[in-house]
């Protein structure tokens, strides 16, 4: 199976940067997504110190990285124009960080409704603009943009699976999916069944668990997922994408990332 196993340095979102990184390399996990909200990485601040010891561990390790941008009161599909400009300005900062550090690959989020009121038609037109625009900056950085579920509730503008689809083919042509499982069960949605329909696009996958309703970012295995549907199928499919283990920090992140990584194997090796 040439699927490839990763984790996200949210795991450690207490630590730094770099250390965050060197914990998750030690476990022997080889591809990481770099967080761009933990300590010393937010795009536009990062010193070539941090810079140099990222590069340093990629190195001594063997390790790929993925980037993620800032989220927090980040919007592509903000009805305000000034605050699309600015969340267009995040993200080419962090492609600027990607080109650095060798990065192929920058997820970005498909945003959400200023407020209720406003239309699906008009958020979804302020997400294209601002995607369409962030996507050929990383066309022409060599960057694949990996465009995420992050809509749901009253807030949401996508209603479907095949919605996002149709966001994505609004974007450059080299635009994938990623499939962030948690996202998928609050926004209603069997992952399964969304990996199913974004498969040729799929390019990688955000595992945390959930009980269905809040973005918990829990180890794999305490909520309601059923992860050996979802990774039975993968494997069937020889899906040769990123399966990336985005557990927020847990009281123990150590056990928690050995314990997921366990249940991953074991389900894999039970198809």
């Amino acid at each position: 199976m040439k699927m490839k196993i990763g984790v996200s340095t949210l795991l450690y979102e207490k630590e730094d940067i770099v250390t965050s990184v060197a914990r998750i390399a030690e476990s022997g996990v080889k591809t990481i997504e770099l967080f761009c909200e933990l300590a010393g990485f937010h795009p536009g601040k990062v010193t070539d110190e941090t810079l140099d010891a990222l590069a340093s561990l990629a190195k001594d390790y063997g390790l790929t990285y993925s980037i993620h941008p800032p989220c927090k009161e980040i919007n592509p599909a903000s009805s305000d124009p000034s605050e699309r400009a600015r969340v267009i300005e995040e993200y080419i900062e962090t492609i600027d960080l990607a080109i650095r550090l060798g990065i192929r690959d920058m997820v970005v989020h498909c945003g959400f409704k200023s407020n209720p009121d406003v239309s699906d038609g008009d958020a979804f037109d302020y997400a294209r603009q601002t995607l369409k625009a962030v996507g050929k900056a990383a066309e022409q950085a060599g960057i694949v943009m990996l465009l995420e579920n992050t809509c749901w509730g009253t807030t949401g503008f996508l209603d479907t699976p095949q919605d996002l689809l149709h966001l994505a083919d609004a974007c450059p042509p080299s635009t994938k999916l990623l499939l962030d499982v948690g996202h998928a069960i609050i926004w209603g949605f069997n992952p399964t069944e969304c990996a199913r329909i974004w498969f040729p696009r799929l390019a990688q996958i955000h595992a945390h668990d959930n009980h269905g309703e809040h973005d918990e970012h829990l180890e794999l295995g305490k909520g309601i997922i059923d992860w050996r549907e979802l990774l039975c199928f993968l494997k069937a499919e020889s899906w040769d994408g990123v399966f990336m283990i985005e557990m927020g920090q847990q009281e123990d992140s150590d056990a928690a990332l050995v314990r997921s990584l366990d249940l991953v194997r074991t389900c894999l090796s039970r198809c």
